[in-house]
């Protein structure tokens, strides 16, 4: 450092010693910090498997009702999160370990009710120890070799061995068919959930919201109905469509127009493919044994909370006027066929 700089920094730490605080606030031992961030850590762990069993038990309701609907996009399911320690990252991994009870091998954080796992006796803390008598091993490979005997089973019953305090106990269990879009939890307080084709995203934001799990039906139902009506590979080939005729304005008219092109594509029909999917979804969640009858005042409340959406023009989604009336149609319609003994099946144009 040059000597000529040394007055200015002598002069500026004085300064910026007058601008220190003035009260004499408690010092934080750092061994009691670290303790209290483990503890913290264990409480973030808690709740986002309490968010993560919630969105599961809802999700594998509607996956199983709806297998037939999915084509050949479905697989097989027990009902089961399983975790290894190494599924962590290395600085979670002492409180997965304290409050999850996770280790080397795959243990049972969550059994989703009514699943084939819970009606088979399995619970959470359940160590997974061998299938069909063959040991899994431990860590990721372990996972997943769990994972790909289970998507190659046929739906076969399985014998799992596992450990439970210590003492051992073999379930058989014969897993179902369910639709096969993965639900992944977004740990975001927005209120929000999407689908990308193959994967459905729920917020935390969303679990909150919904005051009940007859609600959260009619958002997953919402999402899968995105996905199994092929909506976003749909909305791919109209920004194409959209961005090709706008190439082809450009090279006529001199004007670049090719970025309006793919925009105005992505807004065509993105009104009534959200339509389409509270309709769908209605039937979704219907089919998977939620009541439905309420759904048209979820919108409402949806409505109430965001403003901005209670209008007629429209955006990309319908406004929450239009979808409380067409969802009151819609769950009409489907309490009628219920009730009839009709196949709960969403009407398709003629001109499909």
């Amino acid at each position: 450092m040059r000597r000529e700089w040394l007055p200015v920094l002598i002069v500026s730490v004085a300064i910026m010693g007058g601008c220190a605080p003035k009260s004499s606030f408690p010092t934080v031992d750092e061994r009691l910090a670290r303790d209290e961030a483990r503890k913290q850590q264990a409480v973030a762990l808690k709740t986002q498997l309490r968010y993560k069993s919630r969105l599961d038990n809802v999700a594998f309701r509607i996956m199983a009702g709806n297998a037939e609907l999915c084509g050949d996009k479905v697989a097989w399911r027990f009902g089961v999160l399983g975790l290894t320690i190494d599924q962590y990252v290395p600085g979670w991994r002492e409180a997965a370990r304290a409050a999850l009870g996770v280790g080397a091998r795959p243990t049972v954080v969550h059994v989703v009710k009514g699943s084939p796992a819970h009606l088979a006796g399995m619970a959470a803390g359940d160590m997974i120890l061998r299938l069909n008598g063959e040991s899994l091993g431990t860590g990721n490979a372990a996972s997943q070799k769990f994972d790909d005997a289970l998507r190659n089973s046929g739906g076969a019953e399985l014998a799992l061995t596992t450990e439970r305090r210590g003492r051992e106990r073999i379930f058989s269990v014969k897993p179902v068919v369910t639709c096969d879009y993965p639900l992944f939890l977004v740990l975001k307080d927005a209120v929000n959930a999407w689908a990308d084709g193959e994967k459905i995203y729920i917020t935390t934001g969303m679990l909150r919201f919904t005051e009940n799990d007859e609600e959260l039906a009619l958002i997953i139902g919402h999402e899968l109905a995105h996905n199994t009506r092929g909506h976003v590979a749909s909305k791919r080939g109209n920004v194409l469509l959209g961005a090709i005729l706008g190439a082809a304005v450009s090279v006529l008219s001199g004007v670049d127009v090719t970025d309006f092109g793919a925009q105005s594509g992505a807004r065509a029909f993105s009104q009534d493919f959200e339509a389409e999917a509270d309709y769908v979804g209605v039937y979704h969640a219907g089919r998977a044994g939620y009541d439905v009858r309420k759904a048209a005042s979820f919108w409402r409340r949806l409505g109430a909370s965001h403003p901005a959406a209670i209008h007629l023009a429209g955006s990309t989604h319908p406004s929450t006027a239009k979808r409380f009336l067409a969802l009151e149609q819609a769950v009409a319609e489907f309490e009628r066929k219920r009730e009839k003994g009709l196949p709960l099946l969403p009407d398709e144009r003629a001109n499909k």
